[in-house]
This record gives C-alpha cells, sequence and structure tokens, in this order.
C-alpha cells in the first residue's frame, strides 16, 4: 500500500471513530427521545457539512496544482519545439550549405577538367 492510502485509511478511521464516538456518547446521555433525535441530526447534518466543506477544499486544491503542473508542461513543450525548431533551422542552412559548395566544387572541377582535355588533344594534334 502507498503512504497516501494509509494516511488516508489512518484519517477514515479517525473520522469514523470520532462519528460513532459521539453517537454513543449522545445515545447514553440522559435526555427525552426527541431531543436527543434532534441532538444526533444536527451532529450528523454538522459533520456532513464539515466532511463536504474538506472535499471540496481538497478538489480544488487538486485543480489548481493540475493547472500548475500543466502550465509547467505546456511551457516545456513550447520551449523544447523551439529549441528543436531552430536547430532544423541551423541543419538545414548546414546542409544547403555544403550542397551548394559541392555544386560549385564540381563545376570548378569539371570545368578544369574540360580544359585539361582539350588542351592534351591540342598537344596531341600538335605533336602529330
Amino acid at each position: 500500500m502507498t503512504l497516501t492510502k494509509q494516511i488516508s485509511g489512518i484519517f477514515f478511521g479517525l473520522v469514523l471513530g470520532g462519528a460513532v464516538g459521539s453517537a454513543i456518547a449522545l445515545l447514553y446521555a440522559p435526555k427525552e427521545g426527541k431531543y436527543l433525535r434532534r441532538d444526533i441530526s444536527r451532529k450528523a447534518n454538522e459533520f456532513v457539512d464539515e466532511e463536504r466543506k474538506k472535499v471540496s477544499d481538497s478538489w480544488n486544491g487538486i485543480k489548481e496544482k493540475t493547472g500548475h503542473i500543466l502550465d509547467s508542461a505546456n511551457d516545456a513543450v513550447k520551449s523544447n519545439v523551439e529549441f528543436i525548431t531552430d536547430k532544423t533551422v541551423l541543419v538545414a542552412d548546414a546542409f544547403i550549405s555544403g550542397y551548394n559548395a559541392y555544386k560549385e566544387e564540381k563545376n570548378s572541377a569539371g570545368g578544369s577538367r574540360k580544359r585539361q582535355e582539350e588542351d592534351f588533344s591540342r598537344n596531341r594534334i600538335q605533336r602529330i
């Protein structure tokens, strides 16, 4: 069992024990029936109202904490998306620069190779 379940079980046991103890104390008190029933009803209603308030407060606290967690998660996702986008742009720019350099080198090497072949052919023709 987790610690949260143990604590909630202990808390529930204390609340239930308090309610049962209050009911027993009222039953053994020397009062007339209608007054006793009225007191039991009043105490039960107070108990239910207190527990509703506790549940409502707990629920509101959970909603608030969940909202903060979601906001933090959204901020983290946004910053990571921006980081990835920036790095993607850098990689794309580097790729394009590399490709352009390759094309330039190929064109310049290809041009000089053609010139070399032409020079070689001219030299052969002149020798003949």
